[in-house]
């Protein structure tokens, strides 16, 4: 039996919000580096552009600013930040090289920042060496940086497509010690024993 109360449509505004949080989702084939934070994910993506866009000027030279400046940066909701630079991202000249975007990986405390240079792992092991180096920390909200080469849907078929092409790259012709560490989030539908097992086979290409 109905209570007699009268349901109001949701605004314009509600459905355009949602929308645009679809759009900032990772997508396949996407280069750039997993970043985790402690709760301050808009600090942890200021860190980030911060860290990057330097390691990046001092590898390959500077070039016009990319990304958002650190006063730029206004106090809004993370989603429409993120949903404002994927626009961004649409609208920008595909030729720029020192470019970094953050996307919403869909778990807490975890940001996607995504580079269309071609090589992340040569950034981070950049910006290891220049702490290891001067012994000063870097960062207060980044706690951990790791450089992605690809990303894939997470079903075992892709994951062994999107991981053919990096093991001929690493272990083809170069005979190396290695490790599979799988972690999670947000997924139950695979088995990591079946994960590991069809990665070690690309081990023998």
């Amino acid at each position: 039996m109905s209570s007699g109360k009268i349901m109001k449509p949701k605004n314009k505004n509600f459905y355009m919000k949602n929308n645009r949080k679809k759009s900032n989702n990772i997508d396949v084939n996407f280069k750039g580096f997993l970043c985790s934070c402690n709760n301050r994910e808009k600090d942890c993506i200021k860190e980030s552009y911060n860290i990057l866009n330097k390691a990046a000027e001092e590898l390959y030279g500077s070039t016009k600013e990319e990304t958002e400046k650190l006063e730029d940066v206004q106090e809004t909701d993370i989603s429409d930040e993120i949903a404002k630079e994927v626009e961004d991202l649409k609208s920008d000249n595909t030729n720029s090289k020192h470019k970094f975007n953050s996307y919403d990986s869909g778990a807490k405390n975890l940001v996607f920042i995504r580079t269309r240079l071609e090589n992340p792992v040569e950034i981070a092991e950049h910006i290891v060496k220049n702490v290891y180096d001067t012994k000063q920390q870097q960062t207060r909200f980044l706690i951990r940086l790791v450089p992605i080469e690809t990303t894939c849907k997470a079903y075992i078929n892709d994951i062994e497509k999107a991981f053919e092409p990096l093991a001929e790259k690493h272990f083809k012709n170069d005979a190396k010690t290695f490790s599979i560490v799988y972690n999670h989030r947000n997924n139950n539908s695979l088995s990591k024993d079946e994960v590991i097992k069809k990665l070690q086979t690309k081990f023998h290409l």
